[in-house]
Formats: structure tokens, sequence, C-alpha cells
């Protein structure tokens, strides 16, 4: 039973990876969203093609890779008020800045290291977005097929800001990003109060990951 809620969540990992490969959109581009996330994806993991045991050897430069090439793709403010709730609401400026940076440096490694899991046995068949063309918000949808055969559905939820698409939640299977993270989060507020939650992920992710 261990093994396979292992093997579960490393599965779930690695699909979650990819929202992160969504590119930001200008609103005006010529060139459909799934053309565009084809492309995206097609090219950074072709950039990590070959360099994954080096990358393995040196996080650092995985976790620099993630924070310029596909932070900047997720909307970062909005998406760590969805996850915080009602906490949110009542944080002061600087948890709500402070979370945010911790947040940040949590999805780099989280999706880094599930990133340096794809290879050629993993396939994504991305399907075209049905949506207005005057549309502010919009779902990308993509099946992703894993090594042993396995289909999962996986959605982005993506939205207009400063003219271009950002992320700001999408799904792996009926797994939402923004749901599972603001469980968790919230769990440990209940247990210990929002300031020990963000000391926390400050000390374990905030170490050099872009910060």
């Amino acid at each position: 039973m261990d093994h396979t809620m292992s093997r579960w969540k490393s599965s779930i990992t690695r699909l979650l990876a990819i929202a992160l490969l969504v590119p930001g959109l200008a609103l005006a581009a010529p060139t459909p969203p799934d053309q565009l996330a084809k492309q995206t994806v097609q090219d950074v993991l072709s950039r990590m093609d070959g360099h994954r045991a080096e990358l393995r050897n040196n996080p650092q430069q995985l976790y620099a890779l993630i924070n310029e090439e596909l932070l900047p793709l997720v909307d970062l403010p909005y998406m760590s008020q969805l996850v915080l709730g009602r906490a949110w609401r009542t944080a002061t400026p600087d948890q709500r800045q402070r979370f945010q940076t911790a947040f940040k440096n949590m999805l780099i490694r989280t999706y880094g290291n599930g990133l340096l899991a794809f290879d050629d046995d993993t396939d994504i068949e991305y399907q075209p977005v049905r949506a207005a063309d005057d549309a502010k918000d919009v779902t990308f949808r993509a099946i992703v097929t894993t090594d042993d055969g396995t289909k999962t559905p996986v959605t982005f939820q993506m939205h207009i800001v400063n003219d271009e698409w950002k992320i700001y939640d999408g799904s792996v299977g009926n797994l939402s990003f923004v749901t599972n993270y603001r469980g968790q989060f919230n769990s440990q507020i209940r247990n210990g109060g929002l300031e020990q939650l963000i000391e926390r992920m400050e000390s374990r992710y905030n170490g050099g990951s872009g910060s």
C-alpha cells in the first residue's frame, strides 16, 4: 500500500509539472494557445534532454532554470491568495510577501524535480482551446500518457494579466492544485498559525531557489 501511494504521489508531481510549461500568451498572439503550449513544452524538455544527470547533481542549476523560464508564467500573487484562502485576508502585508516568496520557492523545487522525471515515453496530447476570441479566462486541456500506459487528463485555468495569459489553477484528474495546497496549508494554520507555516516554509524552501 505504501509503495502504491508513493508511486501515485510521484506520478501526480510529474503531471503537475506540466502546468508550469504553459507559456505566457500575448493577448493578440496569432498562434493558438494550444500550439504555443506544445512548442513551449517541447522547447523546455529539449533543454533538459541529455542534462538530467547534471541537473540532478546540481539542483541549484535546475531551480534557476525553473525560476527564470517557467515561474513568470504563473500568476503567483493571485494563486498565493487562493491557496491561503481566508488566512490571506487576515495576513499582514509582510506575511503575504513572505508567504508568496516561500510558496514560489516551493513550486520551483517541487516541479523542477518533477520535470526531471519526464522522458521520451511520456506522451502529451494537447487539445484545442475552445473560447470566444475576447475571452479573459480559459481552460486549457491536455491528456498525459505515462510510460505504463496510464492516461490522465490535465487542465490549466488561465486568465489575462497585463495582456498575457497566466496560470492561476489547474487539475490532474479531479485534483485541483489550489484546492490541494489550500487543504494542506489550512491544516497547518489551524494547528500552529499562519506565522508558523510561513517560518517552516522559509526554513525548508528559501535556500537559494531564486528568492
